[in-house]
């Protein structure tokens, strides 16, 4: 039985989706490091020698998790936070070589040798491997609809609480991205509030309250923009949507874009778009078929490194 597990880890969520032969079969949510160990443990007890693909929201490249040395596999899950979270990456990380010599670790924008090298020099980030593997999901949906390459132009957008990504598809290969942290001023906001003559008496607490609907506001006025300039640069009107925000970002931006929910095969799929894409990835870097097809089209294999200098990136 060809049986693919996706791993998707936001600090106190792991998310698991199960594929077998490309449909989704199970989805499984873990609230802690100690439930998940146990978890993917009884999983591969079920069934042996899975292929496994985690999905990490940090900047990451495509690597085989089996060929990594604990070091290189503790710098990884450092790319994610140096904190306790890194810590439990790198026991779930450790757990998922331990148990399955068919494991991997999905690469984000930044290292796909689809996205031309002077746009990583725009960005502090273009979009993490959560984003690639909700993409690997969509494009997966549409072949399997019968849609072409040529077809998939559009951006994908994931609206959550911690901020908005967009990736640009184009013919069916995402070539740019933005990646927005809602918040992400605050600090720097403030400190320039505190400055202006007047404010310096106001309490701390009291300017953070003042400042987060000025904040929510610029975040969408921000991404209005950002979309904008993605606009005029590669003539983009479709957006597909995910993510718990995605009625928000309806309401503000349907009279401009043509706008389309992502597709769920499931309803139980809501909020495992990246883990479903994970475990499809995992399926077509073992096996022929439609994912195989995908993960070749987005040259998944390719993401090792990134490259800077034209010719470097692998062949």
């Amino acid at each position: 039985m060809a049986v693919s597990l996706g791993l998707d880890y936001m600090p106190g969520q792991w998310r698991i989706c199960r594929t077998e032969r490309g449909q989704p079969e199970e989805y499984v949510l873990f609230e802690s490091a100690d439930e998940v160990l146990a978890g993917l443990r009884q999983f591969c007890m079920q069934y042996p020698e899975p292929t496994v693909v985690v999905s990490l929201d940090a900047i990451t490249p495509f690597a085989s998790l089996a060929s990594l040395s604990d070091e290189r596999l503790e710098r990884l899950a450092l790319l994610y936070h140096p904190t306790r979270t890194c810590q439990e990456a790198t026991a779930a990380l450790r757990l998922v070589r331990g148990l399955s010599l068919h494991s991997s670790c999905a690469p984000s924008v930044e290292y796909l040798p689809t996205v031309s090298p002077h746009r990583l020099l725009l960005r502090p980030a273009l979009g993490s491997a959560r984003e690639v593997c909700a993409v690997v999901a969509l494009l997966h949906h549409m072949r399997e609809q019968g849609a072409t390459w040529e077809e998939m132009n559009f951006f994908c957008v994931n609206a959550n609480e911690q901020g908005t990504s967009v990736l640009v598809i184009v013919n069916g290969q995402i070539v740019n991205g933005i990646k927005t942290l809602q918040g992400s001023t605050l600090s720097a906001a403030s400190e320039r509030l505190a400055s202006l003559e007047g404010a310096r008496e106001v309490a701390a607490e009291e300017r953070h309250a003042a400042l987060q609907p000025l904040l929510l506001e610029a975040f969408w006025e921000g991404l209005t923009q950002e979309l904008a300039g993605l606009l005029a640069i590669h003539h983009l009107e479709d957006i597909v949507v995910f993510g718990k925000q995605s009625e928000q970002l309806i309401e503000r931006l349907a009279d401009t874009y043509q706008i389309y929910l992502f597709p769920q095969v499931d309803p139980k799929g809501s909020g495992y778009e990246a883990a479903l894409g994970a475990a499809l990835l995992g399926e077509g870097l073992e096996q022929a078929g439609s994912s195989a097809n995908v993960i070749e089209h987005l040259r998944i294999r390719q993401a090792e490194r990134v490259a800077l200098v034209p010719g470097s990136r692998p062949a």
